[in-house]
């Protein structure tokens, strides 16, 4: 089979993928149309967490086994028109290329399975779902065996920052460390005219909301990156009445773990001051750590792809995401790497980053990533 019918078969896929987007937890049609075409290729599936699942294709008994994951879920938006496809499910739409990498999966599996005989590992495919959600799918995953009997594991995101037909990657952090945060802040309501009678959660919610900012300002040395972000704030029930809850969510990010340890304890320490105050404050919180390439591993990638695309493509000081993935929990467990896609189309005027809406990718991407999963299994 020529790169050709490799790459008109990616491209399908991700049409196919791009217009028929789910939500994490919720991948069902997605989990059953990955399913069915690596059953065609001669891969046994085991269900994984839910909407996951893994696909091995097993060579020799002798022979390591490597693994290669594919972020399966959405994001909740409508997609403005401006891609080759549009999403058919209404407020779902892959705004963060997750269709390219379920794509580039199939078609590096297909890959594999058509040279199965000059392969150099047995392979396994991890379709993980909701890496998006507030609790990703890797843990879950991982906690159902999805890595049990893998010796490496590889995985990439695009980046439509970096050109088409360039990657980025180098052993060490490729991501910031990354938590989410909900705060529930619970005070006592009163009329607006007599507010010594009540708690006003929304004033709290605003301290803390200029709290978590002095954090960076005043703690942090500014040498160092770290971001305490509060995206959304919900409170009140009326103009006249103080308001009795209020929730705030967001996300704390930074690369060094000293920066970390410290954006986290001053955190606390103001949610603490809330209860000093007399407000009841319910936290939830859950994180990803900093991705952390393995050095062989990363060396084997580097070396992998600048055969591939030649040197000057291999970007070895691009900086890390300032965002968080949950591959992280994947090298915990096992050696392997970590690389940023470039899905980009700059010298057509297309300049757009993750999460854009329209988000509007070169799919010649797809050929170049199954490529390099392939030949790092000895294609």
């Amino acid at each position: 089979m020529n790169h050709q019918t490799y790459h008109d078969y990616g491209v399908s896929m991700r049409r196919h993928l791009h217009q028929h987007p789910e939500l994490g937890r919720q991948e069902c049609e997605t989990q059953l149309w990955c399913v069915n075409q690596l059953k065609q290729m001669g891969y046994d599936i085991t269900l994984c967490f839910g909407t996951g699942f893994y696909a091995d294709l097993h060579v020799s008994d002798t022979l390591p086994r490597l693994a290669f994951r594919a972020d399966m879920d959405a994001l909740p938006a409508t997609e403005k028109p401006g891609e080759v496809v549009i999403s058919q499910n209404p407020g779902v739409a892959h705004l963060c290329g997750h269709d390219l990498h379920m794509a580039i999966a199939l078609t590096a599996a297909r890959m594999m399975s058509d040279q199965r005989t000059r392969l150099q590992a047995n392979i396994r495919f991890l379709f993980q779902p909701s890496e998006e959600m507030f609790r990703g799918g890797a843990k879950g995953m991982i906690g159902e065996g999805a890595l049990e009997g893998v010796d490496a594991v590889y995985g990439l995101h695009n980046d439509p920052q970096i050109d088409c037909g360039q990657i980025a990657v180098h052993p060490g952090i490729m991501s910031s460390n990354g938590d989410q945060f909900r705060l529930n802040i619970a005070g006592k309501s009163a009329h607006a005219s007599s507010p010594h009678l009540g708690l006003d959660a929304l004033s709290e919610a605003v301290r803390l909301l200029t709290a978590f900012r002095a954090v960076i300002t005043d703690r942090i040395d500014p040498n160092k990156a770290a971001l305490i972000s509060t995206c959304m704030l919900n409170a009140g029930e009326a103009p006249n009445i103080l308001a009795r809850t209020a929730e705030l969510q967001g996300s704390i990010r930074s690369f060094d773990p000293t920066v970390h340890k410290m954006l986290i304890g001053s955190f606390m320490e103001e949610i603490q001051e809330s209860r000093r105050r007399g407000y009841t404050v319910e936290l939830e919180m859950r994180g990803y750590p900093a991705i952390n390439n393995h050095p062989a591993e990363t060396q084997i990638l580097t070396e992998t792809a600048r055969l591939f695309l030649g040197e000057e493509n291999v970007l070895t000081d691009h900086p890390p995401m300032v965002g968080s993935e949950d591959f992280s929990f994947f090298l915990k467990e096992k050696p392997g790497a970590f690389f940023f896609l470039g899905s980009g189309d700059h010298s057509n005027g297309i300049d757009n980053p993750l999460h854009s809406n329209p988000f509007i990718v070169n799919e010649d991407c797809i050929l170049i990533g199954a490529a390099i999963f392939s030949m790092l299994a000895g294609l």
